[in-house]
């Protein structure tokens, strides 16, 4: 579970880092949810990334779960982003540039959703219990 671990702790560094450059602090006082939901995804990454190095087991669970919730919200931003761009509506000035970095934040949540959860889903051994 090594690379899922690393890319947590990357991403929920990396999450409320780039929304913070992207829409600069002000926005928390204009659009309050869109900046949380990328703060509680790093947290979430960060505390679950912690919890499997300590307790593999029950971590792992915990981790599946950050990582659930961090794959259906870069999911549902994505196809917003998407939508928004084919439409031509209210287009950032590196909308590009958000489209890509949003691809591959989606690619790798992807892929340590399900290394995650083939770690979560495995038996248990009675040493780990």
């Amino acid at each position: 579970m090594r690379f899922e671990k690393k890319s947590a702790v990357a991403m929920g560094l990396l999450l409320p880092v780039l929304e913070t450059y992207r829409r600069g602090l002000g926005e928390w006082r204009i659009d309050f949810t869109t900046m949380f939901e990328d703060y509680l995804a790093g947290a979430l990454l960060l505390v679950g990334a912690w919890a499997a190095s300590r307790q593999p087991t029950r971590g792992a669970r915990l981790l599946l779960v950050a990582w659930a919730w961090v794959t259906g919200m870069m999911t549902t931003s994505l196809i917003d982003q998407v939508e928004v761009t084919l439409r031509g509506v209210d287009l950032e000035t590196r909308n590009t540039d958000v489209l890509i970095a949003k691809a591959l934040l989606l690619a790798v949540s992807t892929v340590s959703l399900i290394k995650t959860f083939r770690s979560a889903a495995r038996p248990v051994t009675p040493n780990e219990r």
